[in-house]
């Protein structure tokens, strides 16, 4: 008697065994939270409120939650179906092709490093300006032993720390919130200012939002966070729960935040050498306040970057196990942790020791587009992605009725995500500052995925088994 063929859902599922499900459904919430609210809420956005005004940053922020949604929305369909750790890399093997799943995995993996690098040169700036004068590189080389030693702990650890460290920003964006809401309307001891920010607004807001979207949306980089802890989720069937509660906590959060700040920061004071958070609460004398929400910002990135950490192993393990990278990378460790995964990623972050020779804002905001750039093309592979598995996920006798998280408006939706990416990379070639980046990371994918579209073509292999 021949064997049942399996399907693609069976497939990706069985070549991702290997993790220990020991995350809370509360952790895995945080993770997506925490991993997203950082330093593109309470740094970047200093640049985005600069260039694009008031009225600009609060509709740019706006766009991005929205382009979100439609990304989320087609990687919670598939994360619900097959909940496995380094799923991008993952379902673009089974569902476009072997080479792009090569190429996705990689562009993910240098994506969620340079996040890392990231994170770390921006926690060294909040430091600068608590410690005036402090040296870059100690500041660097601490916090990368820092995020290191977090991430050597088994998932439920990991996720017990990642809720903690999550719910201290959720906890600070309330509480700023409401502090300001009460300085806009003269509740506290200053005049009330309401509004009156937004009328300050020069330039064209349209030309304004198109300069800053890629720094923009970035504030939702890690939204698919939630899909690299699906696999580690203790009960799969509360993975749609984890996608619907983190995408509304983060628009809110984000919107909302923003919408205040600009009401209260003059836009010509806003910059990415300190936070706009920290600015609101230093124009109104609140010095000691504006220290705590320094610390908070400080925790803020470091946790955020906790998260890169530990989807950056994710990422190159998954790689491992599907033979795209070297088979050492896919070892793990007793508690289950892909320890060589971890440490090669850390290694990549230490890059971030260049921020000692080149000012520290260049640096950052360079990394955000590198990120950015990479993100759009990632972002679009997932719709794809969504698109083709609805597809097969038919054709091989599947129920619509069956899947635990649906797509609204199928194919409406990953249709419109990848039209929304499409234009956002033309509003970043349009900005010279902002277009540099694509024409760094542009041509390194492009290499990535001519190698490995050879090697496939060459071999004859059709399935996700590229030995490296």
């Amino acid at each position: 008697m021949s064997e049942k063929k399996q399907t693609s859902v069976e497939r990706v599922k069985a070549a991702s065994t290997g993790l220990k499900r020991t995350m809370s459904t509360k952790a895995a919430i945080m993770v997506g939270v925490g991993s997203t609210i950082g330093t593109g809420l309470f740094l970047s956005s200093g640049d985005v409120i600069s260039t694009a005004g008031p009225v600009g940053a609060v509709i740019a922020y706006a766009i991005g939650g929205i382009v979100a949604f439609f990304m989320t929305s087609c990687l919670g369909e598939m994360s619900a179906a097959m909940p496995v750790s380094g799923s991008l890399q993952a379902y673009t093997t089974e569902f476009i092709s072997p080479a792009m799943g090569f190429t996705i995995g990689w562009v993910n993996w240098i994506g969620a490093a340079a996040t890392i690098t990231a994170q770390i040169v921006a926690a060294a700036i909040i430091m600068r300006d608590m410690i005036p004068g402090s040296p870059t590189w100690l500041w660097i080389i601490l916090f990368a032993a820092l995020l290191f030693g977090v991430n050597i702990f088994n998932a439920k650890a990991f996720g017990d720390i990642s809720f903690w460290f999550a719910s201290l920003k959720l906890v600070l964006v309330v509480v700023f919130a409401i502090v300001g809401i009460a300085m806009m309307f003269g509740l506290t001891s200053n005049e009330p200012v309401g509004f009156s920010m937004y009328g300050t607004q020069e330039g064209s807001v349209i030309k304004g939002i198109s300069a800053v979207m890629l720094t923009a949306f970035y504030a939702y980089a890690g939204t698919e966070m939630f899909a690299v802890t699906a696999g580690e989720i203790k009960n799969e069937k509360d993975v749609p729960k984890a996608i619907n509660m983190t995408l509304i906590i983060l628009v809110a959060v984000t919107v909302v935040s923003i919408a205040i700040v600009a009401a209260l920061l003059p836009w010509q004071e806003a910059s990415v050498l300190g936070s706009p958070f920290v600015y609101v609460l230093r124009n109104a004398g609140m010095k000691s306040a504006a220290l705590f929400v320094n610390i908070i910002v400080l925790t803020s990135a470091l946790s955020s970057g906790n998260y890169f950490v530990y989807a950056c192993a994710r990422y190159l393990w998954s790689m491992g196990k599907y033979k795209q990278a070297p088979a050492i990378v896919a070892k793990t460790s007793k508690s289950g942790v892909p320890i060589i995964a971890l440490a090669i990623s850390m290694l990549f972050a230490l890059i971030a020791v260049v921020a000692e020779f080149v000012a520290e804002d260049t640096v950052y905001l360079f990394l955000v587009w590198f990120i950015g750039g990479g993100n759009i093309f990632m972002y679009t592979t997932i719709c794809i992605c969504q698109y083709r598995f609805r597809k097969r996920y038919l054709s091989e006798g599947g129920k619509i009725e069956n899947l635990t998280y649906k797509v609204a408006a199928f194919p409406l939706i990953p249709i419109l995500g990848v039209i929304s990416f499409l234009i956002m990379l033309a509003f970043t070639l349009m900005d010279p500052s902002e277009a540099m980046a694509i024409y760094v990371c542009a041509p390194c994918y492009l290499i990535i995925y001519l190698i490995a579209r050879y090697y496939v073509k060459k071999t004859g292999k059709t399935v996700a088994n590229l030995d490296i």
